[in-house]
């Protein structure tokens, strides 16, 4: 049975196994509540997007005057556009932990730690926003945590309506990937001063620690997003031995850490097949968890 495993792992040391008893029990929990003491670090994390060169650029009023034209002349040589061949957008997007692996696409920006700047070779853009501003700040990662679908923009608002945008992600009218700066917006209530391209998304890079403390801080964010569905005893339960890895490896205990990310992938397991946890959800808990291990060999 599953149940007597997990509670004798939660005392198995090296090749040493021990009787699960109620006293061990209670010494456990006081090992437990005494690594309460040591503080949690938390790493910052930098991610930034490079885009490529804008491609279409504002050429005036579109001939029924109710729009702004594009065209492929940029800057000098047409003048209804500051924007030049060379300029593009770049994303920086800072947040006080990684969004770890499998983050689903959703909204960020009530995330500990958000802030984004936006830079279109023309202006600057950025968190916290003024009066009368807007924005998008969606994301999601893959397996390895990089950032592989996005959208983030901050629109000015005002006369000009100017602002930044990059965006590349599938909804179910089909994949959207394009990177746009404007200065003003549009033709015929102000001179359209814009330029954009489509189609031809850029890359991210990011500066995220890959230490084992990290990693199980990227962990429990998982764990918490509510995307994931899970429900308020579950999280607590997964945070309880994930919380309990971190303090023992910033403690410097990396056996005992392995031993609460081995009960936490058990959990996982036993969550999949007896409280409705969904296989993806629990493949991409199992397979951080085994991540994190892997690096506490390193």
């Amino acid at each position: 049975m599953m149940l007597p495993r997990l509670q004798n792992r939660l005392f198995r040391f090296g090749n040493v196994s021990r009787t699960f008893t109620p006293l061990r029990s209670l010494s456990a929990i006081g090992v437990f509540l005494c690594l309460l003491s040591i503080p949690i670090v938390h790493a910052e994390v930098t991610y930034q997007y490079t885009g490529n060169h804008f491609t279409m650029f504002s050429c005036g009023p579109t001939s029924d005057n109710m729009g702004t034209l594009n065209c492929s002349t940029a800057a000098p040589a047409n003048s209804f556009t500051t924007y030049t061949s060379t300029d593009h957008v770049i994303a920086t997007l800072t947040l006080d932990e990684p969004l770890g692996a499998n983050f689903p696409y959703s909204d960020i920006r009530a995330l500990p730690g958000f802030q984004l700047v936006l830079n279109d070779g023309q202006h600057t853009v950025q968190t916290p926003l003024d009066s009368g501003q807007a924005m998008f700040s969606m994301v999601a990662t893959d397996a390895d945590g990089n950032i592989s679908q996005w959208r983030f923009g901050i629109n000015t608002g005002g006369l000009q309506n100017g602002g930044i945008h990059t965006s590349s992600y599938t909804d179910g009218s089909g994949p959207h990937a394009f990177d746009s700066g404007t200065m003003a917006c549009c033709d015929p209530t102000v001179s359209g001063n814009l330029a954009n391209n489509f189609n031809t998304a850029g890359t991210w890079t990011s500066d995220s620690p890959s230490d084992p403390a990290s990693l199980v801080n990227n962990l429990i964010s998982l764990v918490s997003n509510p995307e994931l569905g899970l429900s308020r005893g579950q999280i607590g339960v997964f945070n309880f031995f994930l919380n309990g890895a971190l303090r023992s490896i910033n403690a410097g205990n990396t056996q005992l850490a392995d031993l609460q990310l081995r009960v936490f992938i058990d959990v996982v397991r036993l969550s999949r097949r007896f409280r409705g946890i969904s296989s993806e959800t629990a493949t991409s808990l199992i397979s951080s968890a085994q991540a994190i291990r892997a690096s506490l060999q390193g």
